[in-house]
């Protein structure tokens, strides 16, 4: 798509979203209803971990009857991975980098939102929409988007592990005339950040996951995950990857890619899966509760990862890379009335800015006009989604991703090999970086032009770092 055709489709698109939006927000304010909307979120679950995915190495009964009863999205994308900027995202339907946040650091400091994101963030449209707002668990944002009455929630609950889903059905189950708007923010499986203070026998930071290394250390190697097939560091890997491989933070993966035998990162990949089933657990009080209050028929419910974690693919591990394991995330739909059950679909969505318009979108309300994202209802619901995007924006600190419907192509700042082009329809593993290959040029040059449009239509103050020549 050149350059003119994209900014026409995306501004065609916007509008024929405003205007889809309108419509519905006066069939809603003609017919009073508005269906209830539930936010489940978890941190560092990348998008093969639930058994619903084929993954036999972990039960996740909760999500797989979720996906079972509504569409799973293969290809959801966070607009950065590492949580406080993905959280920022999605509070606020824009790329956190215009926020000013690239990572968790720059993130947290930001004091001075642009006034249109701090008028229309996630709490306040639903408040203004009529909705009672609950916000429980881990928040992990710039003050301005914390939860409180002055960000649009009537309640917040700090618990993020075991007294979170009693809190949420607490609420979910109260007398209300208005419907209601809840999130819940689980803090897991992110505490497989914790395995290597156990593996170094370190003071116990986090007793629960000491105690899950002390029982994987006694099971035999062969009842373990197995490492991943694309275990590999890649051919031709960026260099910037290494070069960010952190030596000293809680998991410091850099660290671990030289140190960890098949043992260790088979006990890591063992106590992943057992966080993820334990927030799993977490999801199923909720959704139990729900079912109990008689409200599961008219409440949207969307569930979705901040980011995900290597869990050992290319001898890594954490977040904040944009291999598919660590940048593309679970995300999950159920509205009984109108979502037809067990659907898989691979429309291209990032979760940062697809997921404010969408409660809009459901909500009655205009979706605000600065806003770059698409409401996926009209996908979940099996309807014609004409000019749906060509690709995926990511980004970071020192990356730029563009994920087309075929490959990925990455941007970094720094390093002699500043880009990496992927086949992700012959190489889902991402093997093998085909950047600098003469018969992929041309897919080379079409990548780096559409990073070049991206950074233009959304304002990427940043982006003329990782713009190569075309």
């Amino acid at each position: 798509m050149d350059r003119r055709k994209f900014i026409k489709t995306t501004a065609t698109a916007a509008a024929g979203t405003a205007l889809t939006n309108s419509v519905f927000a006066q069939q809603n304010s003609s017919n009073g209803k508005q269906p209830n909307i539930l936010f489940l979120i978890t941190d560092q679950q990348h998008s093969g971990m639930m058994s619903c995915t084929g993954n036999p190495w972990l039960n996740t009964p909760a999500l797989d009857k979720l996906a079972a009863e509504g569409i799973r999205f293969g290809k959801a994308y966070a607009a950065n991975p590492v949580c406080v900027p993905s959280r920022m995202g999605m509070a606020t339907g824009m790329m956190p980098a215009r926020l000013g946040a690239l990572d968790n650091g720059s993130g947290t400091k930001v004091r001075n939102l642009p006034k249109e994101a701090l008028n229309n963030s996630m709490g306040k449209l639903m408040k203004r929409a009529g909705y009672d707002t609950f916000y429980g668990g881990k928040v992990h944002m710039a003050s301005g988007l914390v939860p409180s009455k002055e960000t649009g929630y009537d309640q917040y609950f700090s618990n993020q592990r075991e007294l979170l889903p009693g809190a949420c059905v607490d609420f979910i189950k109260k007398n209300r005339a208005n419907p209601f708007f809840a999130v819940a923010s689980f803090i897991n499986p992110h505490d497989i950040c914790f395995a290597y203070n156990a593996y170094k026998k370190r003071e116990k930071m986090m007793e629960g996951v000491n105690e899950l290394y002390e029982q994987a250390s006694a099971i035999p190697l062969e009842e373990l995950p197995p490492l991943p097939a694309n275990f590999e560091i890649p051919k031709n890997e960026p260099d910037a990857i290494a070069a960010n491989g952190k030596t000293t933070a809680v998991t410091p993966s850099g660290t671990m890619r030289t140190e960890y035998n098949e043992r260790e990162w088979r006990m890591y990949r063992w106590i992943y899966c057992r966080l993820t089933e334990k927030v799993d657990g977490h999801i199923g009080q909720i959704l139990d509760g729900l079912k109990e209050s008689g409200q599961e028929e008219n409440t949207v419910v969307i569930f979705v990862s901040d980011h995900g974690d290597m869990d050992a693919s290319h001898g890594l591990a954490s977040k904040g890379l944009f291999y598919d394991e660590s940048v593309c995330v679970p995300m999950v739909m159920r509205y009984s009335p109108t979502i037809q059950a067990g659907q898989v679909n691979n429309h291209l969505v990032n979760t940062g800015l697809d997921i404010l318009p969408t409660f809009c979108d459901y909500a009655g309300v205009k979706t605000p006009d600065h806003l770059l994202g698409k409401s996926v209802r009209s996908i979940a619901e099996n309807k014609p989604v004409p000019n749906w995007r060509d690709f995926v924006a990511s980004e970071n600190h020192w990356t730029r991703m563009i994920r087309s419907e075929r490959y990925k192509y990455c941007a970094y700042k720094e390093g002699k090999q500043r880009e990496s082009l992927v086949d992700m329809q012959s190489d889902p593993g991402e093997m093998q970086n085909l950047a600098g290959e003469k018969r992929f040029e041309k897919e080379l040059i079409k990548h780096r032009r559409l990073l070049k449009d991206w950074v233009k239509v959304s304002a990427d103050k940043h982006g003329e770092n990782y713009l190569l020549s075309t």
